[in-house]
């Protein structure tokens, strides 16, 4: 059987996304989360349907058994409501906590000892709020409600002291001085505590996403800057293609006034233009090139290769322990520099990243030319192993994942199309198809 990894999302469940709007296990509506034991601490913690309809049960029956009230379930109504509500309006849901403690506080009469005002539903209730208080609103307003709650609890321990409030009868001796301290101790500590873990939770969340913005930010700039490397590089070597054709046009220009006989002085006027155009075309190339080329580029400045180098580099894979079977068609004896070049950098990258993702791998690479476009395709099968590889002699290093990014700019460039992806074996396919005009008919149209 088949595993799956732990970074791949779990496939989608309708039922999965039903359970989201019951239980906070997941974004609302979302089918892909998985049962851990953040999710599982969720089914008591804010937006819990389940815990507030427990809750809601348990204060319901405790205020009309043990506290005397018979309109319980208004109150026992705002502490279940508040649980459900914290997960999206936390300081309306504690709003609803103090209701029901006044509530408590007011209207309470209990024969022996019950926990007053707060009671236990109350007090699990107001637990949650605070935590969702301290994840997702701002320090202040959780410190504030907290603040709010510890001075309602003051407020009923002097007021059952000072004999405005009687939640027991007056033949029922009242343990300890009042039932309202240990309860004012109790919630308040424990409402701290739940403050303080929700606003480390919202901390922790604050520094994964910075994290991950950060992250987004760098990736971004790194293939921002890998992109604006390879287009340098390309535009050196399409530098030296154009230079080379260049030189060709002041030579002929220069020499056609001698070479050709009977020649008017009009004709070789314009054959003197030429030249000197051309002389100030290729000195304002030499400048560009040495913007774009670096001191230590010595080796940029030899031929560019073509298809016709495609064997020795298909040889040099082959001693590095990867078999290549290379299949080179007919091609266009007037191919343009740029096409050929393109080939041959397309086979290069594509067999690099054979070496390095999949040494050993059976390797096939056709070029082919058929309705004026050249097709290369580079497909290799599964790896037989993982061991660590070295690039073997003229398939370059792609320690920054030039591979794809280089791929595809020389084939934009030349208004070819490229695509890349995994086969059904288990392999890698890159297939570009390159246009080649018809010089003829670009004469006619010039």
């Amino acid at each position: 059987m088949k595993s799956r990894s732990k970074a791949e999302p779990a496939p989608y469940s309708p039922v999965r996304a039903v359970i989201t709007y019951l239980i906070p296990a997941g974004p609302v509506g979302s089918g892909t989360w998985r049962w851990r034991f953040v999710t599982t601490l969720a089914l008591f913690g804010p937006g819990s349907v389940p815990f507030a309809v427990i809750l809601f049960l348990t204060e319901n029956d405790a205020l009309r058994a043990n506290y005397g009230i018979g309109w319980a379930a208004l109150p026992a109504a705002a502490t279940g409501i508040a649980v459900v509500l914290a997960r999206f309006r936390p300081v309306e849901a504690w709003v609803l906590i103090l209701a029901s403690f006044a509530a408590t506080l007011l209207s309470a009469q209990v024969e022996n000892w019950e926990p007053w005002p707060l009671t236990t539903p109350n007090l699990l209730a107001a637990i949650v709020v605070l935590f969702a208080l301290g994840r997702d609103r701002r320090a202040w307003i959780g410190a504030v409600s907290w603040f709010s709650y510890f001075l309602a609890g003051a407020y009923a321990v002097w007021a059952s002291n000072a004999g405005l409030f009687t939640p027991q009868p007056a033949m029922a001796p009242l343990p300890n001085g009042s039932l309202a301290s240990d309860n004012l101790v109790l919630g308040t500590l424990l409402g701290a505590l739940a403050f303080l873990i929700g606003f480390t939770v919202r901390i922790w969340r604050q520094g994964r996403m910075r994290v991950a913005e950060e992250e987004q930010v760098a990736e971004a700039e790194r293939h921002q800057r890998r992109l604006l490397e390879e287009r340098t590089r390309i535009a050196r070597e399409l530098h030296d293609i154009v230079a080379h054709h260049m030189s060709v046009i002041t030579v002929q220009s220069s020499t056609a006034e001698y070479r050709l006989a009977d020649l008017s002085e009009e004709a070789k006027a314009e054959f003197r233009s030429i030249s000197d155009q051309a002389r100030e075309s290729l000195a304002e190339m030499r400048r560009l090139l040495g913007v774009l080329r670096s001191e230590d580029e010595a080796g940029a400045r030899a031929p560019q290769p073509g298809p016709e180098a495609l064997q020795g580099l298909a040889e040099a894979v082959e001693r590095a322990g990867t078999p290549v079977s290379l299949r080179v068609g007919e091609l266009p004896e007037d191919l343009p520099e740029t096409v050929a070049l393109t080939v041959f950098r397309v086979v290069q990258e594509a067999l690099s990243n054979v070496v390095r993702h999949a040494p050993g791998a059976a390797t096939d690479a056709a070029i082919g030319f058929a309705d004026g476009r050249v097709t290369v395709a580079v497909v290799n099968g599964p790896a037989p192993t993982r061991p660590a590889s070295r690039e073997p002699a003229g398939v370059e290093p792609d320690s920054q994942g030039l591979g794809l990014v280089g791929m595809r700019e020389r084939v934009a460039l030349d208004g070819g199309t490229l695509e890349t992806g995994p086969t059904a074996e288990g392999g890698f396919r890159v297939h570009a198809v390159l246009p080649v005009e018809d010089r003829s008919s670009v004469e006619e149209s010039l």
